[in-house]
């Protein structure tokens, strides 16, 4: 680092970068911050915001008895003890202190957090936070404060600015080469930090990563996150992992104007968690079987038994019964505006629901064998009568399907979230190929792949929060010229 005020150049402006230039600029540093879209958030303008911490202060306002330490042994639980055990402790052993940062810049808490979360396996001790308007909730908090850096002439934004690789002199990286509306130019600075994000939008280098088998699956994040900051790290050798490890998210609908794209959650999805909604349908794969107990509580139970089945799809079928006597709607949204009268006229005219008047038909309509699915519907209404025991366990049966029209919402597995990512240190120095520090180079974020903070599954929260908290930890290192002495 040089004698003086740093410079620092941050690639992307989602949570991550966001949090590594505040405490950057903060600590006296200058801060370019290059987003290639036209304005700040990333992921966060789509994400829930799920962030999660142990020992904060609104735990234990609400008697909730938890610590750091015990968060740490819920991850590695979780996680089947894959993550990286340096930097997902390093981040779990402080995000308390995130959940309290942020109600000190006055995040608005929805009234039920702290909370235990269904959409992953579940933690044994409330500690899931989330906002009135989920991701948006985080930004509402962090952008003024960025705009007061912008004002303070300490943080140069470059919006609409688009990474074309980065610039290296010697063993070094110095800068980055950047695109805008106005053309071609270089920006540097003391060290240079990803933040860019994940690849999924990105669909030949997201199936790099991939499992053969999952290629099909559904791309369900924002366009922008293309892998740009990984690839350009490649470019200079840095090592990235190589996993194998996907599990999907359930219950996206494929978007009939893009191709294996899924619709945007904030506009509907299907709700899979029996503890938000009882399922009153079966689920068939392509061969009109069914696979997995459709009332687990286990997501991961769930998530592994789709990924296992052709294609990565199922067909959710039910009936008139159903559409009628369901207390909640099978297809959501965020804010939760899918009313079952809402549902019931999707029914009859949304181009995401196929209808027929016969259990043949809709066979025909979804081209699965019609033997196959007319023998598991009956099957499954041997067990609602009580004749048989269900030969998946599944336990919840409030109504027999058995009355026209039918129905199905075919869902496939979707990607929301790079699983694997750039390989770095707890100095969140990018290595090479050698495990050694590209000297200048830094990471955060999902640009580290979300197996370091996750290992082979969902972990409530260990997405956002080991963004933001090592994003604060690595600016304020940054800004203070002393990030090679982090621990």
């Amino acid at each position: 680092m040089s004698v003086g005020r740093p410079t620092v150049v941050v690639v992307g402006a989602g949570g991550a970068g966001l949090c590594v230039a505040l405490e950057a600029a903060s600590q006296g540093a200058t801060v370019h911050l290059v987003e290639k879209q036209s304005t700040m958030g990333g992921m966060l303008r789509i994400a829930n915001g799920e962030f999660s911490g142990a020992g904060s202060r609104r735990q234990a306002e609400r008697g909730i008895e938890d610590s750091p330490e015990r968060h740490w042994d819920e991850v590695r639980r979780i996680s089947h003890d894959r993550v990286d055990p340096g930097l997902a402790r390093m981040s779990v052993l402080r995000q308390g202190e995130t959940v309290d940062w942020l109600e000190s810049l006055g995040f608005q808490f929805h009234p039920d957090c702290p909370g235990l979360i269904h959409g992953h396996e579940v933690y044994d001790v409330p500690r899931t936070y989330w906002g009135v308007e989920q991701g948006h909730s985080v930004l509402q908090v962090l952008l003024p404060l960025v705009e007061e850096q912008v004002q303070a002439g300490r943080v140069v934004l470059h919006l609409s600015t688009r990474l074309r690789g980065l610039v290296r002199e010697a063993d070094a990286v110095v800068g980055v080469a950047v695109e805008d509306p106005e053309g071609s130019r270089e920006l540097r600075g003391d060290a240079v930090v990803l933040a860019t994000g994940g690849y999924d939008a990105n669909i030949g280098l997201r199936n790099r990563f991939m499992p053969e088998h999952c290629a099909d699956v559904l791309v369900g994040c924002l366009d922008h996150a293309t892998g740009d900051g990984l690839v350009a790290a490649e470019e200079v050798g840095a090592a990235v992992s190589a996993d194998g490890i996907f599990l999907p998210v359930m219950g996206m609908i494929p978007d009939p104007d893009r191709p294996q794209h899924a619709v945007d959650y904030r506009q509907a999805f299907v709700e899979m968690a029996p503890a938000y909604r009882t399922p009153h349908e079966i689920w068939v794969n392509r061969h009109g079987e069914r696979f997995v107990a459709e009332d687990t509580r286990s997501p991961e139970q769930r998530e592994r038994a789709l990924i296992r089945q052709p294609g990565n799809l199922m067909h959710i079928v039910f009936d008139a019964s159903v559409v009628r006597e369901a207390p909640v709607s099978l297809i959501r949204n965020p804010a939760d505006e899918w009313t079952p009268e809402r549902f019931a006229e999707s029914c009859r005219s949304s181009p995401w629901i196929t209808r027929a008047d016969s259990l043949e038909e809709l066979a025909r309509a979804l081209d699965v064998p019609a033997d196959a699915l007319a023998r598991n519907v009956a099957d499954y209404n041997a067990a609602v009568r009580g004749e048989v025991v269900d030969a998946l366990g599944r336990t919840t049966f409030p109504t027999a399907l058995e009355e026209g029209p039918w129905y199905a919402i075919t869902t496939v597995a979707a990607s929301i979230l790079s699983r694997d990512g750039l390989r770095a240190g707890t100095d969140l120095r990018v290595q090479d190929q050698q495990g050694e520090p590209i000297p200048g180079l830094y990471a955060v974020g999902e640009v580290l792949g979300n197996n370091v903070f996750a290992g082979d599954n969902y972990v409530g929260g260990m997405s956002i929060t080991p963004a933001m908290t090592l994003g604060r930890l690595l600016g304020r290192a940054l800004g203070a010229g002393a990030a090679e002495e982090q621990q």
